[in-house]
């Protein structure tokens, strides 16, 4: 299936996300690690300026195929570095040009492993700066979309972002927790499998304690986080598990909690992990 726009803007790419928000592997790269690095991005840029101080020039412009899970779209290669802080508009950068792999007869298709049909609201973003997704997508199924392709959600105000950001730093915490523990274990058990427990507690006056069996202490883990976070688990708890959860497929997450003269949520994370030798060969350096 092919969409062809005539209207001067095409669209998209294609990749396989190997397992996490911090590796990509592509069919489109030469290799993965000598790609540049994207950051996590804001939109910075008004359409309109950009496009009144920087007009396209189409006339000389490369004309990229971008077939995401079998369908095709065509853009522009202007379109998508218009948008540099997102995956696409930094692929396309001209300095990354050697790296890219075309395919196609024309030698100028690229293929992503990607939903085609939700592709057609990211490739909208490119030509109108705007993320409009209509009611009867699943937000979940489009939310992965434009976290893969690092499209900018734009946010209300300030004191959102003053929201988000709490909410960012008590998940980050729990990532960092995960991987000390992680990485402890497996250094205990000589890089072999591990089964280990974490027991977290959040008071709702700002106290935050954790257990981790480990020989050093991680009463201080949270420590920049733990005066809002019983209650951003009173109101973000099930995204969270389901996040984590997700992120790392051997945690198990159970919890309590507790309403009284005494408030808290108690949290176990148990992780389960065997290392599957060929499995850590073929996702290395060494494949």
């Amino acid at each position: 299936m092919e969409i062809d726009d005539s209207s001067g803007e095409f669209d998209k790419t294609s990749l396989i996300n190997s397992h996490n928000f911090n590796t990509i592997n592509t069919q489109g790269f030469k290799t993965s690690q000598d790609f540049d690095t994207i950051g996590t991005s804001q939109n910075k840029i008004l359409t309109q300026t950009r496009d009144i101080l920087n007009p396209p020039n189409f006339e000389n412009d490369e004309i990229i195929t971008l077939n995401v899970g079998g369908i095709k779209y065509e853009t522009y290669r202007s379109t998508l570095t218009s948008y540099p802080e997102t995956f696409l508009g930094t692929m396309f950068k001209e300095r990354n040009k050697e790296l890219l792999i075309p395919r196609g007869k024309n030698k100028n298709e690229y293929f992503f492993d990607r939903s085609g049909r939700l592709f057609q609201y990211i490739i909208q973003f490119y030509r109108t700066g705007k993320v409009i997704i209509p009611p009867e997508v699943d937000t979940r199924e489009m939310e992965i979309e434009l976290d893969f392709f690092q499209i900018p959600r734009p946010v209300s105000s300030t004191i959102d972002k003053i929201a988000i950001l709490k909410v960012n730093e008590l998940v980050n915490t729990f990532k960092d927790l995960i991987k000390i523990v992680a990485e402890y274990y497996m250094r205990k058990n000589s890089f072999r499998g591990f089964e280990a427990e974490i027991d977290i507690c959040f008071l709702d006056n700002g106290q935050a304690t954790v257990k981790a069996g480990l020989d050093n202490t991680l009463t201080d883990a949270f420590e920049s986080s733990k005066h809002y976070a019983y209650h951003i688990m009173s109101v973000y708890k099930n995204e969270i598990k389901k996040y984590l959860e997700t992120e790392y497929p051997e945690l198990t997450w159970t919890d309590d909690h507790k309403v009284g003269s005494v408030q808290y949520y108690k949290i176990k994370l148990t992780i389960r992990w065997n290392l599957d030798h060929d499995k850590i060969l073929r996702s290395s350096c060494m494949s």
